[in-house]
């Protein structure tokens, strides 16, 4: 009995499917850096919680046209807030700014892990990623707390 490989086939088809069907009229984008090659966004109402591997969208609006013909790609970034590192889970690469149009490309094989380097921007998402989650836990102790004293 062995599912895993089925596993993999199915998680493979969901994250393709959301990587072709969450285009940026869904997505609220929040720009997070501009510079001279791009304008990097990701969208914090898709950020999938978690303790300690978050997952964020992050959306790359090239200036120029990359030599794989994209002018953006849009990513799912799967990050480690104990450890500081990233892997990509999925990926796609689109002929038009902010992922407009049909994907040129799509990639929904798991990367391997990266450290995070400092004053980066993926480390400026990592840090929004994993305060967001953190951020929430003591909201729940302070409920807890208030709700000893009533």
């Amino acid at each position: 009995m062995n599912a895993h490989p089925k596993l993999k086939v199915y998680l493979g088809l969901a994250i393709t499917a959301c990587v072709l069907r969450s285009g940026p009229a869904l997505a609220d984008w929040q720009l997070i850096d501009d510079n001279y090659l791009a304008k990097v966004y990701y969208d914090p109402d898709r950020m999938k919680k978690s303790t300690s591997y978050p997952e964020v969208w992050q959306l790359t609006d090239l200036k120029s046209r990359a030599p794989t013909g994209a002018l953006s790609r849009q990513i799912l970034i799967q990050y480690d807030c104990v450890d500081k590192r990233r892997r990509t889970l999925a990926s796609s690469g689109h002929a038009q700014h902010m992922a407009m149009g049909k994907p040129i490309f799509t990639d929904v094989s798991q990367g391997e892990w990266h450290p995070v380097a400092k004053d980066t921007v993926l480390n400026t998402i990592l840090e929004i990623a994993c305060a967001k989650e953190e951020g929430e836990m003591p909201n729940e102790k302070e409920t807890s707390k208030s709700d000893k004293h009533e």
